[in-house]
């Protein structure tokens, strides 16, 4: 099949933080305006009779100053790590997590209906005759009856009658509620069946489950640059073999500054070193290896291995691979996970060198990554 273009999806921008607040001395007062922006600017302005130092020492103003720091020190950090975390917004389902009593429930059943017809009683039957008598014994036309020998004579037939009349209703309602109870549970068990056999098929990772869900990672994967995604899998192996391609350079988005706190407490921008750019890279490409990882495993639990090979764009040289096994993959932490430091613990192909103040990822030739792909797996078999 094609390959899965996922779009970008970038962090919130960094932007300028403005507060207007009050503040006042002794005698004096006024309002102050606290800017700041992006690149750490802190920007005061004075309004009213209240001096520039005055407002500056006020506990409001000291206060208000602490928390516009620290807003823009974590959007910061949160661009930062939409990067060079990516990992963090992923979690591994476990596998009983798809068991089909946990996923799929009973559609109930019909729920019969009561008949709204009240079986006569032998006092209402009795009644009726009785009153049958009196109407006879009224009509000048009928001739002379005992009421006591009219109901004597008459009682009986009367209540079988009544009786067997009410016993082919209710024969008749039964049978209309056994067909609509037979036609509501076959359907109700219809689509039991067949969440079911969905859920089942899940779990036995049929071909078309993974392609789905491959088709649907372009709407829910995020990541903040644009990759290809192209896989093979293997419904028999258990294990599925998934190439990402860096249609975007990463290191051409990530943010290019990074924020510190002085001794002060005031907030410094400073232009990120080629040492960290390097290792931003480094962290970008290996968080990314393990998130996409991460979200496959979660298409079934049938897939025990997922082999993820990392390009530069149209394939043009090899940055990384890994060979990941799920059980191994559930003991991680992936929220506290130093990608940089794991990255050893399974089989891989890169060419990662860490030294003293970064570490860097360097590109592999096409065809030498692939060839040292091909003999790692030789390798494990």
């Amino acid at each position: 099949m094609g390959k899965i273009r996922i779009y970008s999806k970038p962090p919130k921008s960094i932007v300028s933080l403005s507060e207007t607040y009050t503040v006042s001395s002794s005698y004096k007062s006024g309002r102050v305006t606290l800017c700041l922006t992006p690149d750490g600017e802190y920007l005061f302005t004075v309004y009213g009779d209240i001096s520039e130092s005055t407002a500056k020492r006020s506990s409001t103003h000291k206060a208000t100053e602490q928390k516009m720091t620290n807003i823009m020190l974590k959007m910061y950090e949160d661009v930062q790590d939409a990067y060079t975390v990516i990992q963090k917004k992923s979690k591994l389902r476990l596998v009983s997590s798809y068991s089909v009593q946990q996923n799929v429930k009973p559609q109930g059943t019909y729920q019969w209906k009561t008949l709204d017809i009240k079986k006569p009683t032998d006092n209402e039957i009795k009644e009726l005759v009785m009153s049958e008598a009196r109407n006879l014994a009224h009509n000048p036309k009928s001739s002379s009856v005992s009421e006591s020998e009219f109901v004597k004579a008459n009682l009986e037939s009367v209540k079988k009658q009544r009786m067997d009349a009410w016993d082919e209703i209710l024969k008749l309602f039964n049978l209309i509620e056994k067909a609509q109870a037979d036609r509501a549970n076959a359907s109700f068990k219809k689509v039991y069946d067949a969440s079911v056999r969905a859920q089942q098929e899940i779990i036995d990772g049929e071909s078309h489950i993974v392609d789905d869900a491959f088709h649907s990672f372009s709407n829910t994967l995020i990541v903040p640059f644009i990759i290809e995604l192209d896989y093979k899998y293997n419904q028999a192996t258990k294990s599925i073999d998934v190439s990402i391609e860096l249609t975007e350079d990463p290191s051409l988005k990530m943010p290019m500054k990074k924020a510190t706190l002085k001794t002060t407490g005031k907030l410094s921008i400073r232009a990120k070193t080629q040492g960290d750019v390097q290792r931003d890279y480094a962290y970008t490409c290996l968080s990314l290896m393990y998130y996409i990882a991460c979200n496959v495993f979660n298409i079934t639990p049938n897939i025990q291995t997922c082999r993820i090979a990392l390009y530069t764009a149209r394939k043009a040289e090899g940055i990384c691979w890994l060979e990941f096994n799920r059980n191994k993959f559930a003991t991680l932490h992936l929220s506290t996970l130093d990608p940089l430091l794991d990255i050893m613990a399974w089989p891989n192909v890169s060419n990662l060198k860490v030294l003293k103040t970064t570490s860097k990822l360097e590109c592999i030739e096409k065809t030498v990554f692939e060839n040292q792909i091909k003999s790692q797996i030789s390798s494990l078999m």
